[in-house]
C-alpha cells in the first residue's frame, strides 16, 4: 500500500478519524501491512502482545469459547486495550475473508499519543462508545473490546 492508502485506512477507524493526516503519515509510515488468509486466527486469547490491527480490507470475526462476539470489516480496528495496557487477549481473532490489516505498535500510539495529548480523550470516547454499544446489545463481558 502507498503511504496515503495507509493514512486514509487509518482515518476511517473511530480511534484516528480525529487525527490530522499529517500526523498520522508518520503512524502509516511505521504500521505494518498484514495480509490474512481466511480461517487464520492474528489474536489468540490469552496471548500477550502490545499492538492493535486496523482492518484495512475485508472480514474478522472476534471469538472466544465458541461465543461470537462481533464480526469487523474495513474501518474497524481489534486490539485497543493491548495497545493502550499490553496484557492477556480477551478474545481470539480470524479472518473470515481474505483480510489486510494494519498492525500498529505500542510505542508509535504512546509517540502520538506524547506529541498530541488531547488525542487521548478520542481514544477514550472511540473506547467508551463501544462499551456502551456492547452493554445495549447485552453482551456481558469485555471480550467485545478484543
Amino acid at each position: 500500500m502507498m503511504l496515503v492508502e495507509r493514512v486514509a485506512a487509518l482515518h476511517e477507524v473511530d480511534l484516528f478519524s480525529a487525527v490530522p493526516g499529517r500526523m498520522l503519515a508518520s503512524v502509516a509510515a511505521t504500521a505494518e501491512e498484514v495480509t490474512v488468509e481466511p480461517g487464520s486466527t492474528f489474536i489468540e486469547h490469552g496471548a500477550v502482545e502490545d499492538c492493535l490491527y486496523v482492518v484495512v480490507s475485508g472480514r474478522v470475526r472476534v471469538h472466544h469459547s465458541g461465543r461470537v462476539f462481533a464480526e469487523l470489516g474495513a474501518g474497524s480496528s481489534v486490539g485497543e486495550l493491548a495497545v493502550l495496557v499490553p496484557g492477556p487477549r480477551s478474545a481470539s481473532v480470524t479472518a473470515v475473508d481474505s483480510t489486510l490489516l494494519l498492525r500498529l505498535r505500542k510505542a508509535v500510539l504512546d509517540e502520538l499519543l506524547a506529541d498530541r495529548p488531547e488525542l487521548a480523550t478520542e481514544v477514550i470516547r472511540a473506547l467508551v462508545l463501544r462499551l456502551r454499544e456492547r452493554a445495549d446489545a447485552g453482551a456481558d463481558d469485555s471480550a467485545v473490546l478484543e
